[in-house]
């Protein structure tokens, strides 16, 4: 049996119009500039007037309902880091929040009006996540891929809580320079009592943190982080992570609260080569809801936004940040010119200790050639004297 995540209405509403969203070192790409995308469509891929995707400034918001009142709503925002670890490509985080609210407008023959989330009672058939994120992308065009392994949630995780707890979701990537730092965290930063997380008892009350999920090193100057506060009960993730793909679904375990809604956050990591766009060919998201206690079979909604293109926005690093640059530039240079002179020198010494050649610099090393027409003029020139004085010898 899984579990869910449940936000009050006062923090989704904090969570989705006010995200607390902060970052360092990154640049927040640019709505219909850096990232578009070609169209969205509902989960039967046809055109729907209750679907929507649009761009407000450098937030894409997207969602969907039905005539039950049920809806999916959702949050993006693209990041692109200025500097990070020396792959040869460059490196985005997708920053996804969403939300699924069950209506107040299910059919009263069905057992009444409230629509409710989908839970695991004994009265529903199957088990369905009440929130579903999936990004597609063809890795066939060896143009970027999904970092699976730095994603949050990076792996399957749970926690059993009765109570508001605070969550924080952070990514980082360092410049070489930084010690090639890169990490991901889902930390808890407020923990109720009597609370476990993935089926181990931690330490509740005030003040209390503790770690869901923590991978690599985070680098303080190059980093995304989010945090929110959300009221729960009992919920699992699963996470499928490759290449190609990358798909979170949230499970509720118990249907106390089924009647509020379901809100989770994700970090997607993109990697690609430089100046080189990434695509997500599918980008979906999927709620699954109950609409009667006397009918077995879920109801889902959501939505698919097609061909989302990510480019690297245009930035110039700062004065500061470009004297930096130079300097590190400098000490590399230096660096190389010292192992070149050492080099020189080791060189050096190994000829010092054999024999020395010897060379005479003053005047050309003459050929073979050279020697061979020298030695006939002199010998042409003595003949032809000895000639000289027996002729006139023979005259007198």
């Amino acid at each position: 049996m899984l579990g869910l995540l449940l936000c009050t209405s006062l923090a989704l509403a904090n969570g989705l119009e006010a995200p607390e969203t902060s970052y360092v070192g990154a640049s927040i790409l640019q709505g219909d500039t850096d990232v578009t995308f070609l169209e969205v469509l509902d989960i039967e891929s046809e055109p729907d007037p209750e679907t929507y995707a649009f761009f407000e400034g450098n937030t894409l918001y997207v969602g969907n309902s039905d005539e039950y009142g049920n809806s999916i709503d959702g949050i993006v925002e693209f990041f692109w880091f200025q500097s990070s670890i020396d792959r040869g490509t460059d490196f985005y985080v997708a920053v996804i929040k969403v939300r699924a609210t069950p209506g107040n407008d299910c059919p009263w023959y069905l057992g009444g009006t409230e629509c409710e989330l989908w839970a695991d009672d004994w009265q529903d058939i199957g088990e369905y996540p009440v929130v579903s994120v999936e990004a597609i992308t063809d890795v066939s065009r060896e143009q970027g891929a999904f970092r699976w392994d730095w994603a949050v949630p990076f792996e399957n995780y749970g926690i059993d809580a009765y109570g508001q707890m605070s969550f924080s979701n952070q990514y980082g990537i360092g410049s070489a320079s930084s010690s090639g730092a890169e990490g991901s965290a889902l930390t808890a930063v407020t923990i109720p009592d009597g609370t476990n997380i993935n089926g181990v008892p931690v330490s509740g009350g005030a003040g209390a943190e503790s770690e869901v999920q923590v991978k690599g090193f985070l680098a303080s100057d190059f980093k995304v982080q989010t945090q929110y506060d959300v009221t729960l009960y009992e919920w699992d993730v699963y996470v499928n992570g490759r290449a190609d793909l990358m798909a979170w679904d949230v499970y509720l375990n118990l249907g106390a609260r089924a009647d509020q809604s379901a809100y989770h956050e994700f970090f997607l990591p993109l990697q690609v080569e430089f100046g080189q766009t990434f695509t997500m060919d599918e980008f979906n998201f999927l709620a699954s809801f109950d609409t009667g206690n006397i009918n077995p079979f879920a109801h889902q909604l959501g939505l698919s936004i097609k061909d989302v293109t990510i480019s690297m926005p245009y930035w110039e690093p700062t004065e500061e940040e470009f004297e930096e640059e130079i300097e590190s530039e400098q000490e590399d240079t230096g660096a190389d010119n010292e192992l070149e002179d050492t080099g020189l020198s080791q060189e050096t010494d190994e000829n010092e200790s054999d024999e020395p050649l010897e060379l005479n610099t003053s005047a050309p090393v003459k050929s073979g050639c050279s020697s061979a027409n020298n030695d006939f003029s002199i010998s042409f020139m003595a003949f032809m004297l000895t000639f000289l004085l027996v002729f006139f010898r023979t005259e007198n």
